[in-house]
């Protein structure tokens, strides 16, 4: 049964996107690593109630920038792949598509070729691994932010 040169390119606008996906995912995961180490080294309270309450928010607001930052340069990264794909011609329609999709499958003003679909919901998977990962960062930071000491 022979492919027609349609569902070639489907397969190969399938394959990219899994390339991609792999590729960003790994990047933000790298972030992640990164955004870990630093409050590990420059951030060592061993108890809550030695840090004031300005203090507190300083690292608690630091700690959701820096998170939040590196969502936003996933979906750049995300506008700059389709832009440099060529799933859209304009780069900052690529980001808009990017962030709509990126929490869920989106309702977007924006659209791609047909063959392009697959965008979306690998955008929107993307999404789910990368905030939950960053939801856990932000669990385990407050848990230990919030410690409080039983062995006194």
């Amino acid at each position: 049964m022979e492919s027609t040169a349609y569902e070639q390119l489907v397969l190969q606008s399938f394959g990219l996107c899994i390339l991609a996906f792999m590729v960003i995912v790994a990047f933000h995961l790298m972030g992640l690593h990164v955004a870990i180490r630093l409050f590990r080294k420059h951030v060592n309270v061993p108890d809550i109630s030695t840090l004031r309450y300005d203090k507190t928010n300083i690292l608690v607001l630091s700690a959701m920038m820096l998170l939040f930052s590196l969502h936003m340069l996933t979906n750049l990264a995300w506008g700059l792949f389709m832009y440099l794909a060529g799933a859209m011609s304009i780069y900052r329609e690529c980001i808009f598509y990017s962030l709509e999709n990126y929490t869920s499958l989106g309702l977007t003003r924006v659209n791609v070729d047909d063959h392009w679909r697959m965008l979306a919901p690998m955008i929107s998977m993307s999404g789910v691994f990368c905030l939950a990962w960053s939801t856990a960062v932000l669990v385990s930071f407050f848990g230990r932010l919030y410690a409080i000491k039983l062995d006194d």
